[in-house]
């Protein structure tokens, strides 16, 4: 009889943000037996410069790399919440959203944006760093949402919060064998990444600066909140 799986919870606020905040932690995982699921809480329809593309299209083909993308990573559940790029508010609907998905899929560890990240320009990802924190407390307390519990949807409380972009980072994960893992699954993003000139050699450096620090060939860094 095999032990239960360890499950992952990963929250991005568009197609491509999982992959850039922690694809090599997730592949990592991923070959370690995790359970791992993909929450994408817009559509990512604003993120062109093509005059041809329109908001529609762009959906589309966006879900279509971000699938391709995890399955490159080892992730085979993605789920799209499809809001509007740019237009996401730290709302109690939204913080209510996650805590339902917080409390359905019992993740042991959280992955998502810091929204405290000084300079950040995109309103998504401090709405989504934000309503994911907030997400886990009503998660993880009973009397939040206690409607859920009269249905049998009980509380969930994971072991930690990991965020990505952090500006004081506190844990570094080796993933000195995933740097080319995590390359991969960002070229699935053709939308983003085919014009862009040198982001891989960029990537590639800033893992391995943050890795050099902490004695690993390349790693990951995140600000670790036990919960």
């Amino acid at each position: 009889m095999t032990d239960e799986p360890k499950r992952a919870l990963v929250i991005g606020a568009h197609p491509d943000d999982n992959e850039f905040g922690a694809g090599g932690t997730i592949a990592k995982l991923a070959d370690q037996g995790w359970d791992i699921t993909f929450i994408i809480a817009t559509n990512g329809n604003k993120g062109s410069h093509d005059p041809a593309m329109s908001s529609f299209r762009l959906s589309e083909i966006r879900e279509q790399e971000q699938r391709a993308a995890a399955e490159v990573l080892g992730v085979r559940r993605v789920i799209f919440l499809r809001n509007n790029d740019g237009e996401l508010e730290p709302s109690p609907a939204l913080r209510a959203e996650f805590a339902l998905y917080i409390r359905h899929f019992k993740p042991h560890a959280i992955y998502t944006h810091d929204p405290w990240k000084h300079y950040m320009l995109h309103p998504d990802h401090r709405a989504v760093g934000f309503a994911v924190i907030e997400a886990v407390v009503s998660a993880r307390d009973h009397l939040f949402m206690p409607g859920l519990g009269q249905i049998g949807i009980g509380v969930w409380r994971p072991e930690a919060l990991y965020l990505w972009g952090a500006e004081q980072p506190d844990y570094a994960e080796d993933v000195s064998d995933y740097v080319d893992r995590k390359i991969a699954a960002l070229r699935e993003h053709h939308t983003q990444l085919d014009e862009v000139q040198g982001w891989e050699e960029r990537v590639r450096q800033r893992m391995a600066e943050a890795g050099k620090e902490h004695g690993f060939a390349a790693a990951e860094m995140f600000k670790k909140l036990p919960v």
